[in-house]
């Protein structure tokens, strides 16, 4: 049924469902959404020990706000796989050129990552409007 809808609609139909039902939709989309751009960043970062490989994913942020989704793709710099220096990478310092890698994983999916997103709402949407 909304495979062949556009955004539009898919949003439209989204608000024809409970909040938290609608909430826990979002979440996943945008985690779907931001997949893509994860591993293109981990297939574009220079590979000296793969510590910064291993720690690029996809955190989700708090926000207050109802309906309002945000995560972040980036290199942790937490926990086993200590990634810090991923922005002196990306965007280089006074002594080290650039090695941009996360804005061209952006900019090579992030029409994958609308497309992704899209299809994750129209199948839970699928799912939810058939209950």
């Amino acid at each position: 049924m909304s495979q062949a809808l556009g955004m539009e609609e898919l949003l439209k139909n989204l608000e024809t469902i409970p909040d938290k039902v609608q909430k826990r939709i979002l979440v996943g989309a945008v985690r779907a959404g931001a997949k893509p751009i994860a591993t293109e960043a981990k297939n574009l970062v220079p590979k000296d020990t793969g510590n910064l490989k291993k720690s690029i994913g996809v955190t989700k942020l708090k926000v207050r706000k109802k309906n309002l989704v945000f995560f972040q793709v980036s290199p942790r710099s937490y926990g086993k796989h200590d990634g810090y220096y991923g922005l002196f990478l990306e965007l280089g310092t006074s002594k080290m050129i650039a090695h941009p890698f996360m804005r061209p994983a952006f900019e090579k999916e992030g029409e994958n990552s609308i497309i992704a997103v899209k299809e994750y709402i129209a199948k839970r949407l699928d799912k939810e409007l058939s209950r």
